[in-house]
């Protein structure tokens, strides 16, 4: 875990951080739950099957491996990267940009919303808009 000023805190396979301008969380334990809310930034990474949860921030940068669930809200960006069998959820959101191999995102009240599925080769192409707000990777998949 990063111990630098703003940094977040773990406690078993929990980490979490509020209040301030900065957090930043390094959640490597598979299962792991983070959250970082009201701060200017956020920058959280975590394993898989990992809970991650960013709210009442300006930015937050997140990754996470396979199997992890993604919730942003009340921020004004979110970019997430993430690998397998994602879930990911955008609500009031300004900007909202997700990377994955595959999985599900979703946008409520988001004016930009970029959901794009990873490629092997290293590049990416967009998702496929399943409608309601819905998008999927890879693409065909809905």
């Amino acid at each position: 875990m990063r111990t630098a000023a703003g940094s977040g805190y773990c406690a078993g396979p929990v980490c979490g951080c509020s209040g301030g301008d900065n957090c930043v969380l390094d959640c490597p334990a598979a299962g792991c739950d983070a959250e970082c809310h009201d701060v200017s930034n956020c920058d959280a990474g975590c394993g898989d099957m990992c809970n991650l949860s960013c709210h009442n921030n300006s930015n937050c940068d997140l990754e996470c491996g396979d199997a992890c669930a993604v919730d942003c809200e009340s921020v004004s960006n979110c970019d997430v990267a993430c690998g397998a069998d994602c879930a990911v959820d955008c609500r009031n959101l300004s900007n909202c940009e997700v990377t994955m191999i595959s999985g599900e995102a979703s946008c409520e009240g988001v004016g930009n919303c970029q959901i794009r599925c990873a490629l092997p080769d290293g590049n990416s192409e967009p998702a496929s808009d399943c409608g309601d707000g819905r998008y999927s990777c890879p693409v065909g998949s809905c």
